[in-house]
């Protein structure tokens, strides 16, 4: 006859299996919204209140549990694609300004650690003439 301690066991394992499945399934369903909550609040934090009126998006497919990943998009300006891309895991958060290029290969990614820092990098872009005119266009 079997032990009760292995049914107990047996069961234990069963209801913990269960457990963590559940778990991972809501984490699984709630990556997007938490990728794009992160990304919001990261971007404030950066650029402050103007980073409010940024749409955020997922980025990616396949939610990786512990990744968090959004991007919102800035604009297209002379054929260069401008996007902000949130990277969070764990503790470590960065926000990236990626250029790409519509019509060929090239693109430029660099981080972005203020408001300030934004202007700079896309003071190399098209879109610089653009956003700049008090000041011509020149930096």
């Amino acid at each position: 006859m079997t032990h009760p301690i292995m049914l107990a066991a047996a069961d234990e394992l069963t209801t913990a299996e269960g457990r963590r499945i559940a778990e991972r399934d809501s984490r699984w369903r709630s990556w997007g919204p938490r990728s794009v909550t992160a990304g919001a609040a990261y971007a404030r934090v950066v650029l402050g209140a103007e980073a409010a009126t940024l749409e955020w998006e997922v980025l990616g497919l396949l939610p990786f549990e512990g990744h968090l990943q959004a991007v919102a998009v800035l604009d297209t300006v002379g054929g260069q694609r401008m996007e902000l891309y949130y990277s969070g895991e764990g503790d470590v958060e960065r926000l990236m300004l990626r250029v790409s290029c519509a019509s060929c290969p090239s693109q430029m990614v660099e981080e972005v650690t203020s408001l300030e820092g934004l202007g700079q990098l896309l003071s190399q872009t098209p879109a610089w003439k653009v956003i700049a005119p008090r000041t011509g266009g020149e930096v």
